[in-house]
């Protein structure tokens, strides 16, 4: 069967405000080691952009499968995990491989996924599998700078934009959905759209920061 002719895309831009390049606050644990520099200057809002998930959302919600083949990663690099925003479909394993000649302890106290995975060396790598829906905001106990989110959905039809703004869902059934922009500094951007087997719609996000808290998917 030829998913092309049987299925539908949605694609654009996605367009954020200037505040969301906010820096985050960065501490000094470890004086010898340099880390990853934050963003600066213009390029920060171009960053940003790819902590945004584009999604879909339906009634009555899509069967979640994981997805197979490697694990996706949240890395440890220069005290920072990579990606900062990690979307995935429950029931998937994320690994947390430490890229760091320090230690790192990577642990949420999440209600959707709680864990601790304990101190660990470079070279190492721990695993979590998450069941359930929701946010899972990612820490380290070693160093207080270091934070990420894991946003596990229902189904497998979400994008994460590349460096210039775009995304692209493939493989949509025909119908009607509510496609959510989301980012951990704003409030769920919501939009109706209707998917037609064979075509694409081109649709363009705007995501204004409205809240300073992360916010349910």
């Amino acid at each position: 069967m030829d998913l092309t002719t049987t299925t539908g895309t949605i694609h654009g831009e996605v367009l954020i405000s200037h505040k969301l390049a906010a820096q985050r606050m960065r501490f000094r644990l470890y004086p010898g080691f340099k880390p990853l520099p934050p963003p600066t200057g213009p390029e920060s809002m171009d960053d940003e952009r790819t902590n945004v998930v584009i999604y879909l959302k339906s009634t009555p919600p899509f069967k979640a499968v994981p997805a197979g083949g490697e694990a996706p990663q949240m890395k440890q690099v220069g005290e920072t995990f990579v990606p900062h925003v990690l979307p995935i479909v429950q029931g998937t394993t994320v690994d947390f491989p430490n890229q760091d000649p320090i230690f790192h302890n990577v642990f949420s106290l999440s209600g959707t996924k709680s864990f601790d995975l304990g101190r660990y060396p470079k070279g190492d790598s721990r695993s979590v599998t998450f069941e359930q829906t929701g946010i899972v905001p990612v820490f380290c106990h070693l160093h207080s700078n270091m934070s990420a989110i894991v946003l596990v959905l229902d189904n497998p039809f979400f994008s994460t934009p590349n460096a210039e703004g775009r995304y692209r869902i493939e493989g949509i059934p025909p119908g009607t959905y509510t496609i959510v922009g989301w980012h951990e500094r704003s409030q769920p951007v919501e939009q109706q759209v209707e998917v037609l087997a064979g075509q694409a719609v081109e649709l363009n996000i705007v995501i204004p920061i409205t809240d300073d808290e992360p916010a349910a998917p």
